[in-house]
């Protein structure tokens, strides 16, 4: 897992996203939910955001990761969070929220 640092409006955030949990099922996954620490530049941490990806934003992302090694699923499930939560601290919102993607 990867941290991103982000800047919105001057202000430097860190993304620190958590262990990724899938959906119970015989078959393929349908959803994964995974935290994303949203930290200041001192490490502090000002909320966490809850996010759940479901399989469709994956594979309209990029059907390959759906086939692939968890190592190659990660970098999307984060990618389409963080495009969850960069308009939310454009708002102004860094606290505690679920967000769906």
């Amino acid at each position: 897992m990867t941290q991103r640092r982000v800047e919105v409006e001057g202000r430097p955030y860190v993304l620190d996203p958590q262990g990724i949990r899938t959906s119970l099922t015989d078959g393929p996954s349908m959803l994964w939910g995974f935290q994303v620490r949203v930290l200041d530049d001192t490490g502090a941490e000002l909320g966490i955001k809850t996010c759940f990806v479901g399989r469709v934003s994956v594979q309209f992302k990029d059907a390959s990761a759906l086939e692939g090694p968890i190592e190659n699923l990660l970098p999307v499930l984060h990618e389409l969070a963080y495009a969850k939560i960069l308009p939310r601290l454009e708002a102004g919102e860094a606290g505690d929220e679920i967000l769906f993607a």
